[in-house]
């Protein structure tokens, strides 16, 4: 009877790792990037020095924005929300940007991330003629592992994150972040 316990324990302690691992797998599955529209780089939020995740979508205009097809420029990649004050805060500040450094080849694009309100209706008393995309599943905001708003990434003219701004931008903080890219 000694050599069968043994046996079952030997075989119980074999499922409780089987079980482990899977949890992990299960785990990290969950916890990955949505798919869909948006290419995972990597994942996990992108550092300095990395390739962002690259995504195209639909800009509020009608019109496609595709992350890929800026290379060569600098973009200022913003995520806001309707319900963020912050994020209305900011909005003339990158309008003005854009107006001002579009010809240069300084991008601004923003997206609209974990929001059930009206973007439209939000951004249109600031006469925003930048692309602002709507990312109604949130995989674009998911894939850069958006936690708080508003956050700005400034991808250098080489495709790659140049720097990090958590918090809302402002002149002195928006002319730090584009010292050496434009």
């Amino acid at each position: 009877m000694g050599t069968v316990s043994r046996r079952a324990r030997g075989i119980g302690g074999i499922s409780a790792v089987l079980v482990a691992v899977a949890v992990v797998l299960i785990v990290r599955a969950l916890m990955a990037p949505a798919a869909g529209g948006v290419d995972s780089v990597g994942g996990g939020r992108p550092a300095v020095g990395q390739v962002p995740p690259q995504f195209s979508g639909g800009a509020i205009d009608g019109s496609r924005f595709d992350l890929a097809a800026e290379r060569g420029h600098v973009v200022v990649l913003n995520f806001f929300a309707t319900w963020c004050d912050n994020c209305k805060a900011e909005l003339p500040l990158l309008e003005r940007l854009y107006q001002q450094r579009h010809d240069a080849g300084v991008d601004v694009v923003t997206v609209d991330f974990n929001d059930g309100g009206d973007a439209r209706a939000f951004l249109a008393p600031y006469g925003v003629t930048f692309p602002a995309l709507l990312d109604p599943s949130s995989r674009v905001g998911h894939a850069y592992l958006v936690d708080a708003l508003p956050v700005t990434f400034f991808i250098g003219r080489d495709g790659r994150v140049a720097r990090v701004f958590h918090g809302q931008l402002s002149d002195p903080t928006l002319s730090e972040s584009l010292a050496g890219l434009a």
